[in-house]
């Protein structure tokens, strides 16, 4: 399957072998938060360098080509005493594990990683923790409701090629569901894919973007847009919408199409999932926390195939793209 990694001994080995050598605690400790995270991820750029050969070709694989499913899922990392899942997610305990340091190195092998300034506080790894003040609200913050089908920042032209999650603690309940790209086109006439083509579609930007007050360049409302474009895939079923009756309607069978193929995997301790950002989209099902420190604990991160592409709007925040560009 060109879509799971499974770790043997020895890779697990020397993967934890280069992550106790990083500490992001302690650069925070002695550097500038944007320095540190300019070492950390240096640091994890030449130590991706020197992975087992299986784990980069893999890797690479996946970057050039996607996979049948639209991710890749690495399993299995030990997972150690973990602190209680916290209420928030500003307290910055998923950042400070080995497998966040693992998530790190395994995503520079193929990119770099950055961060948006409107979006988890501007960090490189955010824990994506069930809020209960916000459990029926479409973000990754939420439980109680189904996390609808979307292009993780639709709205912005610097939308991430990658979106990591590690596992750190499961629900069982909790189905991440990712479409490839490919099961939509293979279930539209070749009408709908010329359509799917042509710029006929308006998004509006993530809630989770605009919490701060932040204002952006763009402004709330952007496009229009396509949602193919060169075998790549833009949508979000909740902000969305056609500027045609026609076009709204394929929102529709887009969502349908999702409903009947969408593929579901439970996340499990020690589990890294690398979602495809360009060829699928994801979802996730509703959950039900019970916020007594046991729940769901996820680490995200985001990459970008092409660094430079965004230079221009991190001028001054190091790896985070400043929010007035998002």
């Amino acid at each position: 399957m060109d879509h799971i990694l499974e770790l043997d001994k020895t890779e697990i080995e020397s993967l934890i072998n280069f992550a106790s050598i990083l500490d992001f605690g302690e650069l925070q400790n002695h550097f500038s938060e944007s320095e540190a995270t300019e070492i950390f991820c240096d640091r994890c750029k030449k130590m991706a360098r020197c992975l087992p050969h299986r784990i980069i070709d893999k890797l690479m694989h996946f970057k050039k080509h996607g996979s049948n499913t639209g991710f890749l899922l690495i399993k299995t990392i030990p997972i150690g005493n973990l602190p209680e899942t916290p209420l928030g997610n500003n307290y910055r305990i998923g950042e400070k594990t080995t497998l966040a340091s693992i998530q790190s190195i395994l995503m520079h092998a193929i990119s770099d990683i950055i961060a948006y300034e409107a979006e988890g506080y501007g960090r490189i790894f955010q824990d994506v923790v069930p809020i209960q003040s916000m459990a029926s609200v479409q973000t990754s913050l939420g439980s109680n409701t189904e996390l609808e089908i979307h292009t993780e920042q639709a709205f912005s032209n610097l939308r991430p090629d990658i979106l990591s999650l590690a596992c750190l603690k499961g629900d069982s309940f909790a189905y991440t569901h990712i479409l490839p790209v490919q099961r939509i086109i293979d279930n539209m006439s070749n009408e709908e894919i010329e359509l799917l083509q042509k710029p006929l579609w308006e998004t509006g930007v993530d809630i989770s973007f605009k919490l701060n007050g932040h204002e952006f360049i763009e402004g709330d409302r952007r496009g229009p847009m396509a949602i193919l474009n060169n075998g790549k895939l833009v949508f979000d079923q909740d902000l969305m919408n056609g500027i045609t009756e026609e076009a709204e309607q394929l929102i529709h069978k887009i969502v349908d199409i999702y409903y009947k193929q969408r593929i579901s995997h439970n996340l499990k301790p020690g589990e890294i999932i690398l979602i495809d950002n360009n060829r699928a989209v994801h979802g996730r099902s509703p959950f039900f926390p019970k916020y007594d420190g046991n729940d769901r604990f996820l680490i995200r991160c985001f990459s970008t195939f092409d660094y430079e592409k965004s230079k221009y709007a991190r001028a001054d925040l190091g790896r985070v793209i400043s929010a007035i560009y998002s």
